[in-house]
């Protein structure tokens, strides 16, 4: 009877013994075994591989109009330019339309397989990590499209007129193949695209502590370098082209290490909030 009663008031253990107390409060779930992540990772790659192959049976029908998109600056560049691009291969148009619908098809994916990637990863974050998730979606989107819309609009028609004075220059005349003008625009538009998500970037680490807003400041000469092998790499060479890409980047650079002090003050507002909270739960 004794070892009965002393059993009956023994401890019960936890109902999920995977979940710890601190995992709990953090907002983590339970640890998977390793088979099991491989098994969601198997699902995300399959439910990727269905939006992009979507996306690509889309795009295919409205390829011709993609590439009319495209092809729209030339028209502020020279005279004729459903004349001016021109192909030589056999499969030519039938690889460029495989292309166009795989970019385009890309596009219209990226969403749901940024979307697939966060359910995939959400699980493994913090509590405060997984706050960032809805704004670094949001604000990633915008700055990519901001940079995107950017080169669309400012940077390339100045950045063909460029190459088209250097072979007038040279004496050469000038017909390009479509496939290597489709792969120049994307590839800028990309680069660019990319290179604006830099100050959303930095904004998140100094956000989570890993770097703080002093030190981004102490950096901006190294964010200028970085922008300038940027610009000489996916910019035409001269050095008109290559300011009108720096200027952009400038600017970015100037906002991030602005915004990286209200973000390191609003984290340092709610850290000290919260160490007045629980030093308050102490004396009561």
């Amino acid at each position: 009877m004794i070892r009965l009663s002393l059993g009956f008031w023994k401890k019960k253990p936890p109902e999920n013994p995977d979940v710890s107390p601190s995992a709990e409060e953090d907002g983590e779930g339970a640890v998977k075994p390793f088979w099991e992540h491989l098994e969601d990772l198997r699902w995300t790659l399959i439910k990727s591989i269905i939006a992009l192959f979507v996306g690509f049976n889309i795009c295919m029908v409205f390829a011709n109009r993609i590439l009319k998109f495209l092809t729209a600056p030339l028209y502020h560049v020279v005279p004729n330019p459903e004349n001016f691009l021109q192909t030589f291969d056999v499969m030519g148009g039938f690889m460029l339309w495989m292309k166009l619908s795989f970019y385009g098809g890309l596009v219209l994916a990226a969403p749901f397989i940024c979307y697939f990637l966060i359910q995939f990863v959400l699980p493994a974050l913090k509590k405060n990590e997984k706050k960032l998730i809805l704004p670094v979606f949001a604000y990633g989107s915008l700055l990519f499209l901001a940079g995107v819309a950017t080169t669309y609009y400012g940077l390339l028609v100045p950045a063909l007129k460029a190459f088209v004075q250097y072979n007038k220059w040279l004496q050469i005349q000038t017909n390009w193949r479509v496939e290597s003008y489709v792969q120049f625009v994307t590839q800028f538009m990309l680069a660019m695209g990319l290179t604006f998500e830099m100050p959303l970037v930095v904004l998140v680490l100094v956000r989570l502590g890993v770097i703080s807003a002093a030190a981004v400041q102490r950096s901006w000469k190294v964010m200028i370098v970085i922008s300038a092998s940027i610009a000489a790499i996916v910019a035409p060479a001269d050095p008109g082209s290559m300011i009108l890409m720096m200027i952009p980047m400038g600017v970015l650079i100037l906002i991030t290490i602005w915004l990286a002090w209200i973000v390191e003050g609003r984290r340092k507002k709610a850290q000290r909030e919260a160490s007045g909270e629980e030093s308050g739960a102490m004396f009561e």
